[in-house]
């Protein structure tokens, strides 16, 4: 069964920004054939995964809205800065050697992983090494943290998202 954590967070986004139970019809009242219970269970699953999302440890979190806000610019912006104060701070953790081109290669590699803007060609004329020497610097010492933090962020919220698609399939049973 695939989970798709990212897409059940930006629909949890969207159903709590869109008005919360105040959108929901009544309790009791059917519309187009369907009972308004569905729709405010729909919204209190909502509520569960994004404050579950809000719960889970900066870096992580900041990581997951990345993908689930990927078309938001604003947003990209303010997530490059945290990302790039995260990686310099843990990437000298375990072995890693993040600084070794500074913060301006940090910021880089940070905004190749948000927005795929970028090459390991040009960071490597920018910094004076090869490109597969870059390719490697990135995969073994920037990539490893971020996709790492995006999946602790979906692995904490996954659980949730299985429950709430078991707790549907069997209403719909």
């Amino acid at each position: 069964m695939v989970v798709d954590v990212v897409g059940a967070v930006r629909w949890a986004l969207e159903l709590v920004g869109s008005g919360g139970l105040k959108a929901a019809p009544s309790f009791g009242e059917v519309r187009d054939g369907m009972a308004s219970r569905g729709p405010e269970l729909a919204l209190m699953n909502a509520h569960e995964l994004h404050r579950a999302s809000l719960m889970m440890e900066q870096r992580f979190h900041v990581a997951l809205m990345t993908r689930v806000l990927s078309g938001s610019l604003p947003h990209l912006e303010g997530s490059f800065k945290e990302l790039t104060a995260y990686v310099a701070h843990y990437g000298q953790e375990r072995g890693l050697n993040a600084l070794r081109f500074g913060r301006e290669g940090i910021a880089y590699w940070v905004r190749y992983w948000l927005t795929g803007m970028g090459s390991f060609r040009e960071f490597g004329r920018e910094f004076g090494i090869d490109g597969q020497t870059a390719a490697a610097f990135y995969r073994s010492h920037i990539e490893v943290l971020l996709d790492g933090w995006l999946s602790a962020g979906c692995g904490a919220l996954e659980s949730i998202v299985l429950r709430q698609m078991e707790d549907d399939a069997l209403r719909v049973a």
